[in-house]
């Protein structure tokens, strides 16, 4: 691995982010996708406060070396999933932010699988320490047809999940699928995908890293112990890339800001469908990146964000 010696990834909707934020001088925040720093760098350049991070790669330790130079005792970082930030955070903070999905330095690696766009082994672990969890080169070699199908379209929304699971079965009776130029080969020849702005591969490969990583999981169980460890007046601010996930955070949002009682005004107060509302939705409508943003890096076209205050 080279030596890093500077940071220069800016992270989808940063200026948003921070806008949502909204973080303050002597004020605690977690970024709980450290990734290369981003969000981190620009939330302690914007006022005299302390970021805990966490990030469940090994790999985003280089960057937190960097930013602990810089900023001191302002800065602490913790190789942990997010799903644990109770493990991390022992008393209360003042507000959390996610940019879920992967990293460009988890993209651009061959060796960590996860592009279709670079040959490399298939693995697509997010945290490479986790030797327990299967790679996809073992989910691919050895789930049933209707196991692979079933990832595929659940995780990835993948509409000819059937056949190009059929597909793999046959491949591999062949020869082992080992490398990613392998699998993306078996899936363009079927020659399905009619966008032409979206490889055939994207969603095999997507919906393979989310079960891989129980990603969904992991979002869904962070979100309940964000209401734990968050102060009021606290902000969630959570940029997402696929359906999957902004699904779950609207309807987190909605389910703890009040939303069924704002639609059953009318019932008794002991309705069990009523909850007494603990959030506040702050961005009515999801905010998007703007055209030049997308120019400027292509992988922010889904990216959706939404934030909500702790009432």
């Amino acid at each position: 691995i080279p030596l890093v010696t500077s940071l220069n990834h800016i992270p989808v909707l940063c200026d948003e982010v921070i806008r949502q934020l909204e973080p303050n001088d002597n004020k605690t925040y977690l970024d709980a996708t450290f990734g290369q720093g981003g969000y981190t760098d620009k939330i302690l350049n914007s006022s005299n406060c302390c970021i805990i991070a966490i990030d469940r790669d090994s790999d985003s330790l280089k960057y937190a070396k960097i930013l602990k130079k810089k900023y001191k005792s302002n800065f602490f970082f913790k190789n942990e999933r997010f799903s644990n930030i109770d493990k991390v955070i022992k008393k209360k903070i003042d507000g959390i932010t996610f940019d879920l999905g992967i990293s460009n330095t988890q993209l651009n690696n061959p060796k960590r699988g996860f592009s279709f766009m670079h040959d490399g082994p298939l693995d697509m672990r997010m945290g490479t320490q986790e030797k327990k969890n299967l790679t996809a080169e073992e989910i691919v070699n050895n789930f049933s047809e209707k196991e692979l199908s079933e990832i595929f379209y659940l995780y990835g929304e993948e509409r000819n999940s059937f056949k190009i699971s059929k597909e793999i079965i046959k491949a591999r009776k062949l020869q082992r699928i080992s490398s990613t130029n392998q699998l993306s080969e078996i899936i363009n020849r079927i020659q399905l995908q009619k966008n032409k702005k979206i490889n055939p591969s994207t969603k095999v490969f997507q919906a393979l890293r989310i079960y891989i990583n129980t990603e969904l999981l992991e979002l869904e169980t962070a979100l309940k112990k964000c209401l734990k460890i968050l102060n009021k007046k606290a902000k969630i601010v959570v940029v997402s890339f696929h359906s999957l996930e902004d699904r779950i955070v609207k309807n987190f949002f909605r389910e703890h800001s009040g939303y069924k009682i704002n639609n059953y005004k009318h019932l008794p107060q002991n309705i069990e469908d009523i909850r007494k509302p603990i959030l506040k939705i702050i961005t009515k409508k999801t905010i998007t990146p703007s055209v030049e943003e997308i120019k400027a890096n292509p992988r922010a076209r889904s990216a959706k964000l939404r934030a909500a205050e702790i009432l």
